[in-house]
């Protein structure tokens, strides 16, 4: 091996170090943005204030824990399509079951002709009867029993 051929494979060695840290360094910087990223969203606030909101009180087979929370628009439909505003997959909820509305300055619900019903409070609404909600209400679609919490109601 001669001179040239020695320099060149350690210019190569070096060249191939420098990549290598290059992109431990990239890695390095995305893994710690991950993670500050992170702490950020576990220190921001639970829920929004002011905002209406409906917390699931008891989620039943569906893929939400209580205390999971649904910030309402001022119309909100619920159920178990994924178009809905409030999406439960739960089998005893309806593709679209009900929908929570502002109306004249009050919330309401009303059933949209679901299996298993919509309850508030325990009583079961009729068919497509809207009925008012106030702060605190327990409103049950299906088997899923969600809080509305309106800090202006």
């Amino acid at each position: 091996m001669t001179a040239l051929e020695t320099q060149l494979f350690f210019a190569r060695a070096v060249l191939l170090l420098a990549l290598y840290a290059f992109i431990g360094a990239v890695g390095l910087v995305g893994w710690l943005d991950l993670r500050r990223s992170a702490r950020r969203q576990a220190a921001a606030p639970a829920e929004p204030p002011g905002q209406v909101r409906l917390i699931v009180l008891d989620g039943a087979t569906s893929d939400r824990p209580p205390g999971t929370w649904f910030g309402l628009e001022p119309v909100s439909a619920v159920g178990r399509d994924l178009d809905n505003d409030v999406v439960l997959a739960d089998p005893t909820i309806s593709g679209r079951h009900a929908v929570v509305s502002l109306r004249d300055g009050a919330w309401w619900v009303e059933d949209l002709a679901s299996t298993n019903g919509t309850y508030v409070n325990g009583d079961r609404l009729p068919a497509e009867a809207p009925a008012l909600l106030r702060s605190g209400d327990v409103v049950q679609v299906g088997a899923v029993r969600l809080r509305l919490v309106s800090p202006g109601l």
